[in-house]
Parts: structure tokens; C-alpha cells; sequence
């Protein structure tokens, strides 16, 4: 028995002609239908000026500001509010507007820029620029003194400190100049601290701060001794004979000429010890520059840090930690109003 099935004609209307109109089916096969879900898809998304440069680089302010601490805490502090005006704009726009540019208030899209932001903008960045920082400081072990940029700055600032409190005055010879060799040993037994990293009663007071040197001890190389005394010893001479020579009138050679003759008519009309405070405060200032030549050098290690690993950071929080895990955990969360709508929808009783 043969049995013979025949393929209607399709009454097309609408966009496709009047309703009299017939179509084959090779015209039916060349009609490009559309679901409204793929016209969406297909749409074009929004332009995120917040992903992009340059107001991108305002999420950076604050690293940036952390990365020359060193130099301005004042201006690192300061550094903070550009950047939380930054993260502030950017959850507010993601949660007023979605891919589209289309006007659907989300908490859930805001959350995930939440996290996005603080990973991304906030805590890594600034891992990197302290990363960069440590690794600049502790390149330093590497040369002729043996000892990390943080190690010469604590040995300088305890020197000046002790001479501040006056503790050189009682070393004096005959001549009335500090007794080098009699200054240093008793500054020995102060530069042991120099050792430690931090002291055991502060730790104690700050219990934070006792897990994070905790963490940080199987990183931290301790200088040596030796290479400690002999970089005071240098410092002492240094600041000594710099003192020495502004009360006998004559210009160290690091101090330039106009400081110099701002010296010379400071004291002009001063005592004798008014003299000395003025000269000691000199030499702390030429020594603080000195130092400040090591932050310089760690805030380009910060620096260099976060330009390196910026871009790589952004990629990781956006595809691997909210892409893979934050955001499709805030995806489950469940709106209670959304549950009533279905439930009242599959009885059929409106609320």
C-alpha cells in the first residue's frame, strides 16, 4: 500500500506579503526568523568607559599613593579619595544600567562589581606595589654594605635621635669635639635593636601586628652585625664631622653653597649653643636627604610592580574569580519577591 502524505501551502502574512500571497519552499527556507532572545543577544553592548583608560587609571590613585609613601604619607592618604570616588561611580553605574545600556536596577550585578572593585582596584594592586617595595628593599642587601634600604634608614634615624637627645655632649675632648671612637661603642649596645624586626612588647600589644611578622618571618633576612656597626660607625663620622664643620665656619662638601651662606647668617648673631642646635639640624636635614634618595628607590620598585601586574590582575579577578566562582554564587542567591511571582503564577492566586 502506498501511502502519500502532501506538504500544505503556508499562508504567510504580515511583513512576508497579504495573506492571497504564497511562498515556495525555497523562499520559506531563505526567511531569517528571529527570536526576540537573539535579537537581544546580538545587540550591540555598551561601551564601558570604567574598564577603560583613562578613567580607569583612577582606580589606581591609591596604589599609586602607596607606592610613594615612602616620599608623602600626606599624599598617599590623600590618593585614597579619587579612587573611592572611582569604585563608587562604577557599582553605581552596573547598578542602574545593564550590558545594553538599558535602565534594570540589579543588586546582584552591583554586588559583583563590589567584589570586582575591591580585588581589582584595592587589595592586589596594593600586594604588588608592597611586593615591588620589598623587593627593591632587600636588592639592596646586595651591595657593598650588606644591608636592605629599611636597615640604613633605622640605623641613620637612630643616630640622629641620639644626638637630638644630646647624648654626643658627653663625649667631648678637651677641644670641645665629640670623641668618635667613645660615641660609637656606646652606640653599639643601642644598634643591637637594629637586629630585630620588631620589638616583644609591641607585638604584643598589637596582636595583628604580631600574625603578620609571623607570616612574614621565613621572608625577612637579618642583617649582620657587623655590617650594622660598620654602616653606624660611618654615619656617626658622617654627621659628626659635617656638625664639626659648620661650627668652624667651613662648608661640608655635600651641603651646597646658597644652604651654606643661609647657614653662616642664621648664626651670625647667635651663642655658642644656639649655634650647635642650628648646625645639628643642618646635618639632620642633609642626612634625611640622603635617606630620601632610598625611598625614591622604593617607590619606583612599587611603581614598576604595579604596571607589571595591573592588566594580569584585572584579567584574573574578572575571568577567574568572579567570572568562575563569585559570580555565579551571587547568581544563585534567590529574590524572596521572585519566588512569590512564581508561586503565585503556578496557582494562579495574584497577590
Amino acid at each position: 500500500m502506498c501511502v502519500r502524505k502532501e506538504i500544505g501551502l503556508t499562508n504567510i502574512s504580515s511583513r512576508f506579503g497579504t495573506s492571497n500571497q504564497y511562498l515556495n519552499r525555497e523562499q520559506i527556507n531563505n526567511i531569517n526568523f528571529k527570536s526576540t532572545k537573539q535579537e537581544q543577544v546580538e545587540r550591540e553592548k555598551r561601551k564601558d568607559i570604567y574598564a577603560q583608560m583613562p578613567i580607569r587609571a583612577l582606580g589606581y590613585t591609591n596604589e599609586l599613593g602607596e607606592a610613594i609613601r615612602p616620599l608623602s604619607p600626606m599624599l598617599a592618604n590623600l590618593s585614597w579619595l579619587p579612587a573611592i570616588g572611582y569604585i563608587s561611580a562604577d557599582i553605581a553605574d552596573k547598578y542602574r544600567q545593564d550590558e545594553y545600556a538599558e535602565h534594570d536596577p540589579s543588586k546582584k550585578r552591583a554586588s559583583k562589581q563590589f567584589v570586582t572593585q575591591l580585588l581589582a582596584s584595592v587589595m592586589l594592586p596594593t600586594l604588588a606595589v608592597k611586593a615591588g617595595q620589598g623587593i627593591t628593599n632587600s636588592l639592596a642587601m646586595m651591595s657593598k654594605t650588606g644591608l636592605s634600604l629599611n636597615h640604613k634608614e633605622k640605623i641613620s634615624d637612630t643616630v640622629i635621635n641620639s644626638m637630638k637627645r644630646g647624648e654626643h655632649k658627653n663625649y667631648l675632648d678637651a677641644e670641645g669635639q665629640v670623641d668618635k671612637d667613645a660615641y660609637k661603642q656606646t652606640m653599639s649596645k643601642k644598634l643591637d635593636e637594629i637586629l630585630k624586626h620588631r620589638k616583644t612588647h609591641k607585638q604584643n600589644q598589637n596582636p595583628i601586628r604580631t600574625v603578620i611578622n609571623y607570616l612574614k618571618k621565613p621572608f625577612i633576612i637579618k642583617p649582620k652585625s657587623e655590617n650594622v656597626k660598620e654602616y653606624a660607625n660611618t654615619v656617626i663620622d658622617r654627621l659628626v664631622d659635617e656638625r664639626q664643620q659648620l661650627l668652624d665656619d667651613v662648608k661640608p662638601e655635600k651641603l651646597s653653597q646658597k644652604s651654606f651662606n643661609k647657614f653662616q647668617k642664621i648664626v651670625k648673631n647667635l651663642s655658642v649653643e644656639e649655634k650647635q642646635s642650628v648646625a645639628f639640624d643642618t646635618v639632620r636635614k642633609m642626612e634625611k636627604s640622603r635617606m630620601f634618595n632610598n625611598r625614591i628607590l622604593k617607590s619606583i620598585g612599587g611603581l614598576a610592580a604595579l604596571s607589571l601586574m595591573a592588566k594580569p590582575i584585572d584579567k584574573f579577578v574578572e575571568h577567574i574569580i568572579v567570572g568562575k566562582y563569585v559570580g555565579p554564587t551571587i547568581d544563585k542567591v534567590k529574590n524572596p519577591y521572585n519566588k512569590r511571582v512564581q508561586i503565585s503564577q503556578d496557582t494562579g492566586i495574584n497577590e
